[in-house]
């Protein structure tokens, strides 16, 4: 079955239902949408992409709602998306936006407006199930990106298994997903929203908590980062959103003060989930009830396997600390074209997600820490080694740790230390910073004489920690 099949299925039962509501508020029916998917792949067919190519298309950002719709018709016609990181050995076009330039060497097409106005697709899909739908990036547990070739079949099945409240409930749904479209799990709520008939709402950060009262939303899928600005953004004594019945937060763990504010400002239902791009939804659940098993990412969903292992891979007893392995119904084989580091992270049919932790006897996953020190910035990823080398190109500065430091709610801010001759200019730093890692640039910049290390030679990130809290209002030390 081809991925967008669903989404026809409902056209042809509720036309007239919103599928989509624009930044502006327009709605777009299911049977539009079921139109605009057939032009975009109509638009494919015209510009030679083939079946089975890969294109790079990035969703997130821009105009989303365009991006979604091409990436469908794209998937109709059998060609596959990638995201833009990928090598360009691999890919046979990308698509970029008007005006910008496409990597050099590669066939470079626009996404405008002619996807939406071309040639309707007269064929039937392309049968997807064992073909490739798209391939996510990861940063895996060394930080150095990973890609996750996901077949039709591989989607369907995570949609089916998709852990969140759109799955369970008697009503169509009306989802924000406040995630940026590139992702994995993003792509799976995308799709469960509009497999199932609801409808999926687009915003942007500045207008999010409007969109949650005027749009009637009743889920909202974000990130702990995201979630975070919408409660700044909310006045103390703003009535909670009238439609809103969950909040589900993934990419990193939610922080319990965060929770119990957005508990007490916009819903009573919030919920954290775990999982990887290479598997489905591995655990979830309400964090009122997690709250009492410290360290609790979520109890395992149904047909869901998860055990502690130790260095032999032998299976630990429940309430044992090892090295987490997963078995979901969504699994991939392995990562594209790295062998090695497939090897490492699949074994005799198990994900080793990186996580060293527990399961419990009920079955709830314990998280204690990261195999490979990842700063994790509200579910976005990035290596320490990448900020410090963009902080090095700066002049004057002769030496650079990154780390992450909790925040007053617990999220991860990225913040560095630096050594520097002479005083450094910040907002020059601030801009340089900005320009190459974007949100991910350090928010907390400390000047040190020198960098802390141990009897080995390593930085003791800890004691960067803990100064990083003194130093800047609103942290608090801990492990980041």
């Amino acid at each position: 079955m081809n991925i967008v099949e669903p989404i026809h299925a409902v056209a042809q039962t509720r036309p007239d239902t919103a599928a989509l509501i624009l930044i502006d508020g327009k709605p777009v029916s299911f049977g539009m949408l079921d139109t605009l998917i057939r032009r975009a792949a109509g638009r494919a067919t015209e510009l030679g992409l083939q079946p089975g190519t890969l294109v790079s298309l990035r969703i997130a950002g821009g105009d989303e709602a365009l991006g979604l719709i091409v990436a469908l018709g794209l998937a109709r016609a059998g060609v596959v998306t990638c995201d833009p990181s990928i090598p360009t050995r691999y890919l046979s076009a990308a698509l970029v936006m008007p005006g910008e330039a496409g990597p050099a060497g590669l066939r470079s097409h626009a996404l405008d407006a002619a996807w939406l106005t071309g040639p309707v697709a007269v064929m039937p899909p392309h049968p997807g199930g064992a073909a490739l739908f798209r391939v996510f990036a990861t940063s895996g547990t060394t930080g150095l990106p990973r890609f996750c070739p996901v077949s039709h079949a591989t989607m369907a099945a995570r949609v089916a298994a998709t852990g969140h409240p759109i799955a369970r409930t008697s009503f169509a749904p009306v989802v924000l997903c406040a995630l940026g479209l590139d992702g994995n799990w993003a792509t799976r709520v995308v799709l469960a929203t509009l497999s199932g008939g609801g409808t999926l709402v687009f915003s942007n950060p500045g207008q999010l908590r409007r969109s949650l009262v005027e749009q009637r939303v009743t889920s909202l899928m974000t990130s702990p980062a995201v979630l975070q600005a919408i409660l700044e953004a909310t006045p103390p004594d703003a009535p909670r959103p009238p439609a809103l019945r969950s909040i589900v937060a993934g990419g990193s763990r939610l922080p319990e003060p965060l929770w119990r504010r957005a508990t007490m400002q916009l819903c009573p239902e919030i919920m954290a989930t775990f999982g990887a791009s290479e598997t489905s939804v591995v655990a979830m659940g309400r964090c009122e009830d997690l709250a009492p098993v410290p360290g609790a990412v979520g109890v395992l969903e149904p047909g869901v396997e998860a055990q502690a292992v130790d260095a032999t891979h032998q299976p630990l007893p429940p309430g044992t600390e090892g090295l987490i392995r997963v078995r979901t119904p969504g699994d991939i084989a392995g990562y594209l074209d790295d062998p090695e580091a497939s090897a490492s992270s699949f074994r005799d049919g198990w994900f080793y997600t990186g996580d060293i932790g527990m399961v419990t006897a009920d079955r709830h996953l314990v998280i204690a820490a990261r195999a490979v020190e990842i700063i994790n910035h509200g579910g976005m990823k990035i290596s320490p080694r990448k900020v410090e080398e963009v902080l090095l190109a700066l002049p004057g500065i002769s030496a650079a740790a990154a780390f992450g430091v909790p925040d007053r709610d617990g999220v991860i801010q990225v913040a560095v230390a630096v050594v520097a001759a002479a005083p450094i200019d910040r907002p020059a730093l601030d801009r340089h910073c900005a320009a190459h890692l974007g949100p991910l640039a350090p928010r907390i910049v400390l000047q040190v004489a020198q960098l802390p290390h141990n009897a080995n030679g390593k930085v003791m990130t800890q004691t960067l920690i803990e100064l990083a809290a003194r130093a800047a209002p609103g942290t608090t030390p801990g492990t980041a």
